[in-house]
């Protein structure tokens, strides 16, 4: 489940305003090489027929099918620092393949299955 804090959802649905709306939220996940997996999210006006699209009331929510497994327990909240605005995204999941394992070569399956720890590959991870 995909749970936004109330002051996420607000943030969000501003900058989509300011963009000039028709914008979706996009959460994704990448292999990250030897540094396991990157997390991000964006405003995208496209989606591509394998997408998951989600309902967050204002606004709906895309992940491409390669990172629904690695996010669907995600939870969304916004900072402010310093003036800045920074998203901060937390799950156990996205916690375990960012900090744990080696995302390079062969490392995360096509079943996005780990096959194997940071050290443990040809890629000579360290």
């Amino acid at each position: 489940m995909i749970c936004l804090t109330e002051k996420a959802k607000e943030k969000i649905k501003q900058m989509i305003i300011e963009e000039g709306g028709g914008y979706y939220l996009r959460i994704y996940a990448i292999p990250s090489g030897c540094c396991g997996l990157d997390f991000g999210i964006e405003l995208t006006k496209e989606i591509e027929s394998t997408d998951i699209l989600i309902d967050a009331e204002d606004f709906k929510v895309v992940i491409d099918d390669f990172s629904y497994p690695f996010l669907k327990d995600i939870s969304i909240d916004v900072v402010e620092k310093e003036g800045e605005i920074f998203f901060v995204l937390n799950s156990k999941e996205a916690d375990f393949y960012s900090s744990s394992g080696c995302c390079c070569c062969s490392s995360i399956d096509e079943n996005q299955n780990h096959n194997h720890k940071k050290g443990n590959c040809n890629c000579k991870c360290q």
